[in-house]
């Protein structure tokens, strides 16, 4: 991750700082409860994809999945699989 997150959030976000610090050497993934607090403490400087980009990629496959499967649908023809 190339925004550290600052060890004095830890306390204004109910977590621990070594939590912050594990968060930053990539030990550790945040909730996405935490991170959402996170990204609020941290005014948007940092985002979702930047604490959780499995998570924003996961979305994006689902939204493009859903999207070609609506057009199938459209066209009559059966949406691909996995």
């Amino acid at each position: 991750m190339k925004i550290k997150i600052p060890e004095k959030l830890a306390s204004r976000i109910g977590v621990d700082r070594s939590y912050i610090m594990k968060i930053n050497r990539g030990t550790r993934r945040p909730s996405l409860k935490t991170a959402r607090k996170i990204i609020e403490a941290m005014e948007g400087v940092i985002s979702l994809e930047d604490l959780r980009p499995d998570i924003v990629n996961t979305v994006q496959e689902l939204s493009r999945k859903n999207e070609i499967a609506n057009l199938a649908s459209c066209r009559g023809a059966s949406a691909p699989k996995d």
